[in-house]
């Protein structure tokens, strides 16, 4: 069985990957997210950590587009991107200015991400 679950630390914070993400949501939605920092995993993945601007949540992939969820002291366990972004924009409809046309294409990336996996 695969491991799952590895260690990672903060490495810089200043020179922003916008590729893994723009992999993932596309051009349309990128723009919703800041780019924060970037992770080495002790088997030296590396992981670009990015917040939705609205959400404040993060959304944490590697070049290969793996997502990983943050497991407080410094883990990250392999997760389905998929199942990262459904968390990241699941408060979405209730935040005060987003509106339904973010709404729309956020989940469409979710869906789309979705049917690529099955």
């Amino acid at each position: 069985m695969p491991r799952t679950v590895f260690d990672g630390d903060a490495i810089q914070g200043h020179d922003p990957d916008w590729a893994p993400l723009l992999a993932a949501v596309g051009d349309e939605l990128v723009g919703d997210f800041m780019w924060m920092y970037e992770v080495e995993l002790e088997n030296g993945t590396e992981v670009q950590a990015y917040k939705h601007i609205d959400t404040r949540r993060y959304v944490h992939l590697d070049t290969s587009g793996t997502g990983y969820a943050y497991e407080s002291p410094g883990r990250y366990r392999v997760v389905p991107v998929v199942d990262v972004l459904t968390e990241v924009f699941k408060p979405l409809p209730g935040l005060f200015g987003v509106t339904p046309e973010q709404i729309r294409r956020s989940w469409e990336a979710v869906v789309r991400l979705g049917s690529d996996a099955s």
